[in-house]
């Protein structure tokens, strides 16, 4: 049965109907925790060092050895694994989808979310995100729009990214949900891009890398990361029971801090530098094969880790270039 028809899952006795995925740290941002600040994941993050010395990743260096990344649907099961002291949540639980395509000169990632939570005091909330982005291979364009809903609260973000050539600064355009204009630092890359090299890195048996990223899933300009390969893996993983082509090419395991994008808070100024913030806003590990798909992730934030796990996964045909 083609994954498309088996995507359905009800939740809250309400049906909901979805076909496609994108960006596993784009899921936990926008996916429904609009509880939080911007609606994003703040919280204190799983203490790990992280050296910043490494050079900012240019997109030059992706051209030469850039791993070629699968077109490839995706379904991912979200689950609560752990809760702090203190912590009012009694489950948290979801499913996200992802439809990653290789367009030739272009990546296109299409995804669509659902998370549902649980309060001590009784409390569900049921979220829905959809995301979608268009990102050139040469990294000078990149068109985004993001559509979020939580208990009847809707919230948008839509715009376009460019620089002039390879490793430039750039501008970033807002037209939702106010127009607003964003400086981007040189040498700052888009998503798709940014896992490209990080993949790139591991296979080059790098263990720190830094530099700066933009989606605009979150509003504001780049965010800073910082990023860890924690050790290569070997043998069999939970995915195998998928018999899937697609997850039998070497694997890594990356742990990802990322700082709140440039101007988030003060849309006005337009500012280039990093955030300054010494914490960073949220950190992810995952379990990322040599084609860019990615097998499982891990979430932690202040009141609560979730885990999310391939469930099922389908290649779709690169289009004829």
């Amino acid at each position: 049965m083609p994954l498309n028809a088996r995507i359905s899952e009800q939740y809250c006795g309400k049906r909901v109907t979805v076909a496609s995925v994108c960006e596993h740290r784009f899921f936990m941002k926008t996916s429904c925790f609009g509880w939080v600040a911007r609606t994003v994941l703040v919280g204190t993050i799983l203490g790990a060092a992280f050296s910043t010395q490494a050079a900012a990743p240019s997109p030059v260096a992706l051209a030469a050895n850039a791993p070629v990344l699968a077109s490839h649907k995706a379904l991912y099961a979200v689950t609560l694994t752990n809760t702090r002291p203190g912590s009012d949540y009694l489950d948290v639980s979801g499913k996200m989808f992802l439809e990653f395509t290789d367009a030739c000169d272009a990546w296109t990632t299409n995804q669509k979310s659902l998370l549902r939570t649980v309060t001590g005091e009784g409390t569900e909330a049921l979220s829905h995100s959809d995301f979608a982005a268009w990102e050139s291979k040469a990294g000078d364009d990149y068109k985004f729009t993001v559509h979020q809903t939580q208990d009847g609260d809707t919230s948008e973000f839509r715009g376009r990214a460019q620089r002039t050539g390879p490793g430039d600064a750039g501008i970033a355009k807002y037209t939702k949900p106010e127009v607003a204009t964003y400086k981007l630092p040189p040498h700052f890359l888009f998503q798709t891009a940014q896992q490209a090299k990080l993949i790139e890195y591991a296979r080059k048996g790098g263990h720190f890398l830094s530099g700066e990223m933009f989606d605009g899933s979150e509003g504001g300009g780049s965010a800073h990361f910082n990023a860890v390969v924690l050790k290569p893996l070997t043998g069999p993983d939970a995915t195998a029971a998928l018999h899937s082509p697609l997850l039998d090419g070497p694997r890594y395991r990356l742990r990802v801090a990322f700082y709140s994008p440039a101007g988030s808070d003060d849309k006005e100024d337009g500012k280039t530098a990093a955030d300054t913030n010494d914490e960073p806003e949220y950190e992810m590990t995952m379990t990322v094969h040599d084609n860019g798909v990615v097998s499982d992730y891990d979430y932690d934030y202040q009141d609560f880790s979730v885990h999310g796990q391939l469930q099922a996964i389908q290649p779709l045909t690169k289009p004829h270039c």
